[in-house]
């Protein structure tokens, strides 16, 4: 279990969920630093796979990082459920799972409202293909995010 908590912590936990784990400042500088990498990643892989012009490049990048920053919201509130879930696996209740799951799909239907909001703003900056190319892109790398996080997470009993 602590290797999940630790491989969830680096690879998605945004800085506002941060300060309710209790975490040392060490912790939360390693943290914000994997954070960044990821990020940085995540918009080299972007620029690569993008073909921006210039003046798409300089509307673009400010837009998408408010929309990360939409998203690291709704990020926390998966993440909740995930270390709520892993903090109670073996003495899940009813009620508890049935609370996890509301509140699971809740955040995903966050997700889907905050992509389908900035699509609307990024069809304002970029041909209709760039903007199916970037969320190409986006659900790929976050699907090896989740794929990564899921990998410790033990199924229910």
């Amino acid at each position: 279990m602590k290797i999940l908590i630790s491989l969830l912590l680096l690879l998605t936990l945004p800085v506002p969920l941060l300060a309710q784990q209790d975490l040392t400042t060490n912790q939360q500088r390693e943290i914000r630093m994997a954070r960044k990498m990821i990020n940085d990643q995540r918009n080299s892989t972007l620029a690569f796979n993008m073909s921006f012009t210039k003046e798409e490049k300089e509307k673009f990048w400010p837009l998408y990082r408010e929309y990360r920053e939409a998203m690291g919201e709704v990020e926390d509130a998966r993440m909740t459920v995930i270390f709520e879930y892993s903090n109670h696996v073996d003495n899940m209740t009813q009620s508890r799972a049935k609370n996890l799951l509301d509140r699971y799909f809740t955040a995903e239907k966050s997700a889907i409202k905050t992509k389908e909001k900035y699509i609307r703003r990024f069809r304002r900056i970029l041909p209709e293909t760039k903007v199916f190319r970037l969320m190409q892109v986006e659900s790929r790398l976050d699907i090896m995010v989740q794929a990564k996080t899921s990998e410790g997470i033990p199924l229910m009993k």
